[in-house]
């Protein structure tokens, strides 16, 4: 600290120059005419600005020529305050700054001192961010319905899943069974929670949820339907009622319907048919009121046709039928999910964590085999293993980056023809169209596609044209 002290007293100068001469901030200092008779370097790469300029014209004459747009300095000088502004110049930078008057003592004006951070990547993201989150009135309302109703939240921006939330409104009004497919960790189990939570039922019966695949197959039966005592050794002495009869009144679903035993499916068709169980070891009809929906992510037609799944039970329940299309195709919804998973997991663990641009990019150009729980389990597992506040591309598991750097390489070898005649430039123009219908298709609206491919959507709307794509 001494010597700090020292070289403030013998060398200001030489350290003022040092120090904030090598700021990643561009500084200027102007006196009471509004002259510049201080800048550095970062100042000159942002503004464009030359030397000759500055040096020689006030702040007044160099916006009145057209070399720059605004000036805080001059208002800071008119007025004696701190004046904080954002200004863009000619080079593209879009800067904040703040210009601070430094007066002597008796309070007459010296200079002004100017801070100019460059804000242009900030603000992209910032208009980024604003897209995605420009979220629908539906959406907002149906949001508000869920949370309101039970706690839990679909949480989409996309049109695809808009739609899907209009059907599912519809189908909740009548009574008949639900078909949910599609694939593993899509939210298949949310949409029937939401379903069951905006009917009628939600204020009379519970939702009940059984996985047909993860009970063993002498089991599941008794776990549906129930038993009457001493139905079968080990046997609760009082019976014991089955999930049909808990969820009365309200609605049961079954996950992982493709897995349930050949033998149990004719004893679900009987009951949607006539809507009573019957007990193991029981004789007497049990009427209930049940809706019933069913998910799987299996191709039960294929399973028809090698007889693991019964047909006519595959009718009676696809009569109202939905699909959620995968995130793949969705990536509107991805960057609203993981806002959703980041405020989840800071609240869980305390946290007060972001992912970085570069990361969230990687996340865009994925194509998530395992959907949304794969979405949530990484969101987790990269907060956790993070250090620091903000997640960057470094933690980005290695078998994603190579999913990512896999999909551009089998594009350009697509391109490559092993043909004599065929020039450079015919190459080029076939891989930039395979690229570009490859970016087109994953990424909507076109403005997403153009900021994830790093090009401007008029570049993009061209190109779309040149090729008819």
């Amino acid at each position: 600290m001494k010597h700090l002290e020292n070289l403030l007293k013998d060398r200001p100068e030489f350290l003022f120059r040092k120090i904030i001469g090598s700021s990643f901030d561009g500084v200027t200092i102007t006196n009471a005419k509004g002259q510049t008779i201080w800048y550095n370097q970062s100042f000159l790469q942002m503004s464009g600005l030359l030397p000759s300029q500055l040096d020689n014209y006030t702040a007044e004459e160099l916006i009145k020529n057209g070399w720059m747009e605004d000036s805080a300095s001059i208002e800071a000088i008119s007025k004696g305050v701190t004046i904080t502004k954002s200004v863009k110049y000619s080079t593209g930078v879009e800067a904040l700054i703040s210009a601070t008057p430094i007066l002597d003592n008796n309070g007459s004006l010296m200079y002004t001192f100017q801070n100019i951070r460059d804000i242009t990547e900030l603000n992209k993201l910032k208009h980024q961010l604003d897209e995605t989150y420009a979220l629908s009135e539906s959406y907002r309302q149906t949001l508000q319905e869920v949370q309101q109703t039970s706690g839990n939240q679909i949480i989409y921006q996309s049109t695809l899943m808009e739609n899907i939330i209009i059907l599912a409104q519809k189908f909740s009004k009548v009574n008949t069974p639900i078909l949910i497919l599609g694939e593993s960790g899509s939210g298949k189990d949310v949409l029937a929670n939401y379903i069951h939570n905006i009917d009628t039922r939600a204020n009379s019966g519970p939702f009940v949820k059984i996985n047909c695949g993860a009970i063993p197959e002498q089991l599941l039966e008794s776990e549906l339907f129930g038993y009457e005592a001493g139905a079968f050794s080990g046997a609760n002495r009082n019976g014991k009622a089955g999930l049909f009869e808990v969820a009365n009144s309200g609605t049961i679903f079954l996950d992982e319907i493709g897995e349930m035993p050949l033998s149990l499916q004719v004893k679900l068709l009987g009951v949607l048919q006539d809507m009573k169980i019957q007990r193991i070891g029981g004789t007497k009809e049990i009427p209930i009121d049940v809706r019933v929906i069913a998910a799987t992510n299996a191709d039960l037609e294929k399973m028809i046709r090698e007889k693991k799944f019964r047909q006519d039970l595959y009718f009676r329940l696809n009569v109202l039928s939905i699909t959620i299309p995968p995130l793949r195709e969705r990536p509107d919804d991805i960057i609203v999910l993981i806002e959703h998973f980041l405020k989840m997991f800071n609240e869980k663990h305390q946290f007060n964590k972001s992912f970085s641009p570069s990361s969230i990019k990687f996340f865009l150009s994925y194509d998530w085999p395992g959907n949304i729980r794969e979405l949530k389990n990484l969101v987790e597992r990269l907060m956790i293993v993070s250090d620091g506040n903000v997640v960057n591309e470094t933690f980005i598991p290695a078998n994603i980056r190579n999913k990512i750097n896999h999909t551009d390489d089998n594009l350009l070898e697509d391109s490559i023809v092993e043909n004599p005649d065929v020039h450079l430039k015919s190459l080029m123009d076939d891989y930039e169209k395979k690229v570009l219908s490859h970016y087109l298709a994953k990424y909507r609206p076109m403005r997403r596609c153009a900021d994830v491919l790093g090009i401007d959507l008029t570049t993009l709307a061209r190109k779309k044209k040149r090729y008819g794509l």
